[in-house]
């Protein structure tokens, strides 16, 4: 399976229930999102558009880049236990695979950020890595059929107030408005 398969599958409507625990102080809290994913092809205007304005900084060179190969658009509202104000927001991610590099690794740019993260799908589980000055995090995701995916997630904090702050979060999300299969009479 590739990135853009992988991406394909995402789409749609999903009821996402998740826990999260602070390893350093033992407290966990629990959450649940719904959200609405959508697939989009990579000559739709916010995939070039978001393209255009990333410029990779990967060092690599115009000609090592290619074009995106589709894109994600994220819409979530989600609620936190204790919190009874959802949040919302919505998110655009684009992967990019390198010229002569595995087409299973790439860059993953997302909106509302200049950071890039990086990404690899091996044996159908997506990872993407984000490490910056600020923040180290990996995400893993994967289907246990096509209705069940699994996410499980690390963040350590590495600077500021709570530097050294490490986060395990884990996720279950279920599709949401599936058809039933056609059966042959």
């Amino acid at each position: 399976m590739e990135i853009v398969n992988f991406f394909e599958k995402l789409a749609g409507r999903w009821f996402s229930q998740r826990t999260t625990h602070a390893l350093s102080t033992q407290q966990s809290k629990a959450g649940k999102s719904d959200l609405e994913i959508e697939f989009l092809p990579p000559e739709a205007d916010a995939v070039q558009q978001l393209y255009q304005q990333a410029d990779t900084g990967s060092g690599l060179s115009a000609a090592e880049v290619p074009a995106p190969l589709c894109g994600l658009l994220i819409q979530q509202s989600s609620t936190i236990e204790g919190d009874s104000n959802p949040q919302v927001s919505t998110t655009l991610m684009v992967p990019l695979v390198p010229a002569n590099a595995d087409p299973y690794t790439g860059i993953l740019l997302r909106s509302g950020t200049n950071e890039k993260s990086t990404y690899s799908l091996e044996e159908e589980v997506l990872t993407i890595v984000n490490d910056n000055k600020d923040v180290h995090s990996e995400e893993r995701l994967w289907f246990v059929n096509d209705n069940l995916r699994m996410r499980t997630g690390t963040t350590e904090l590495k600077s500021g107030a709570n530097s050294g702050l490490r986060i395990a979060s884990f996720c279950s999300e279920i599709r949401l408005g599936v058809k039933p299969p056609k059966v042959d009479s």
